[in-house]
């Protein structure tokens, strides 16, 4: 389950673990990407919305499952999309929804950290909403198969 307000790259890493080439566009419905990997399957839940509000709506509208792994994608360069994670966290949990196992922290867009020389770091906002794990990636330019270690 990919999780996190626009712009901060979630479409953009379903694509490359699918090989896509093409550019996304804003999500407006909930996607989902089926990968195979060492005989196993995979089913990467890619969840709509620009906003919080809109992010947690949108999941607790189709929340059915249970899954092994969220994934709460920020933008290394934008606090306030480290900030929303905790926002949507909580109204998930507000509206009695936890349905993962384990719980990551991606900061994604670490190309043009490196190109501007800064970065905002997660390890409190992880540690407070319960991570298990935190990545800095580029969703965008890094191997697919460095990408793939985030959602297994």
């Amino acid at each position: 389950m990919l999780l996190g307000v626009g712009g901060v790259g979630k479409t953009t890493l379903a694509y490359r673990l699918m090989g896509l080439s093409i550019r996304p566009t804003v999500t407006l419905r909930p996607g989902v990407y089926r990968l195979y990997v060492a005989n196993k399957e995979i089913n990467l839940i890619d969840v709509p919305g620009q906003y919080v509000v809109e992010v947690v709506q949108n999941f607790a509208k189709m929340w059915t499952f249970y899954v092994d792994k969220a994934v709460y994608m920020y933008d290394v360069l934008h606090y306030d999309t480290l900030r929303s994670l905790v926002e949507i966290h909580s109204g998930l949990l507000d509206r009695g929804i936890k349905p993962f196992k384990r719980l990551a922290v991606v900061g994604n867009k670490m190309d043009l950290a490196r190109e501007y020389g800064f970065q905002v770091e997660a390890d409190e906002i992880a540690a407070a909403v319960g991570a298990n794990e935190i990545y800095y990636i580029s969703a965008l330019k890094d191997d697919a198969k460095d990408l793939l270690k985030v959602v297994l």
